[in-house]
């Protein structure tokens, strides 16, 4: 057979600028390239050298590849998958060969989800997260801290309503980050990081969401008072009222001068 040519990747269109990108960038981005270029020699390798590890944290086990290629990870997935983990009553999978192939394969169901729909959520997902982060990467607890303290004042400088803002602005920066090799989870002042600010924090912002508040109906809003003088009232239909605001008029004709217990046409029936 004839030998396949060698790509050239000096033509690419992009290498010269990528060759200066790469010799400005910061020590810690150089090393994690570096781990990271390892993993990717064989990440199932990899991933059973975790699992062998026994003292490695609790994260989904279909996971792992985004983390050691230090790409996004869908926190919704990590989220259910964790959760599972943690119900006593959820099924159990045995491992083996065949399941494991299986899952990687286009017959596999696609990945369950817990949506991310609060602060509480999005920690819970962010804590498994980097904890699996900070396992396969040396140094980075420091850096994935301050990302999580940057979310965090987020949520609590801001009303509730709010929140899902926030977790489109979270989910934005880690699919941005994990798509590029120069920015870092600590670098939120970057400016590509602090555009997506703009766009989705601020009310003039392309992907803000505006919150929606319900409004109580009339007749469910206790702190509005009801307009008494509206209805008829029911004890002069009896005739033992007082006097009140209501509208004494008869439940049966709606005529004046008279209720209900002496209609004559309420008699007729």
């Amino acid at each position: 057979p004839a030998k396949r040519a060698k790509q050239d990747k000096g033509l690419f269109n992009w290498t010269a600028n990528a060759f200066i990108k790469q010799s400005i960038l910061s020590p810690r981005q150089r090393r994690i390239i570096k781990e990271t270029e390892n993993f990717k020699l064989d990440l199932n390798d990899a991933i059973e050298s975790i699992e062998q590890s026994g003292i490695n944290p609790i994260f989904p086990k279909k996971l792992w590849k985004s983390i050691l290629r230090d790409e996004y990870t869908e926190l919704s997935e990590v989220h259910a998958l964790v959760a599972a983990y943690h119900n006593p009553e959820a099924p159990r999978l045995a491992s083996n060969k065949f399941a494991e192939a299986l899952e990687s394969s286009t017959f596999a169901k696609p990945a369950p989800t817990k949506a991310i729909t609060d602060q509480n959520t999005w920690r819970r997902a962010w804590r498994a997260t980097a904890d699996a982060i900070s396992f396969a990467f040396a140094d980075r607890r420091t850096e994935l801290t301050a990302y999580e303290e940057h979310i965090g004042r987020l949520f609590d400088d801001n009303l509730a309503s709010f929140h899902r803002n926030i977790i489109n602005y979270d989910k934005a920066v880690r699919q941005l980050i994990g798509s590029r090799r120069d920015i870092l989870f600590d670098e939120f002042d970057h400016a590509e990081v602090a555009r997506f600010r703009t766009m989705y924090l601020l009310p003039t912002g392309t992907h803000f969401s505006a919150p929606s508040f319900s409004t109580p109906r009339a007749d469910q809003a206790g702190s509005r008072p009801r307009n008494r003088s509206r209805g008829i009232c029911r004890k002069f239909n009896r005739g033992d009222c007082d006097g009140c605001e209501r509208k004494h008029l008869c439940a049966t004709c709606n005529e004046s001068g008279h209720g209900e217990h002496t209609c004559r046409k309420a008699a007729r029936k």
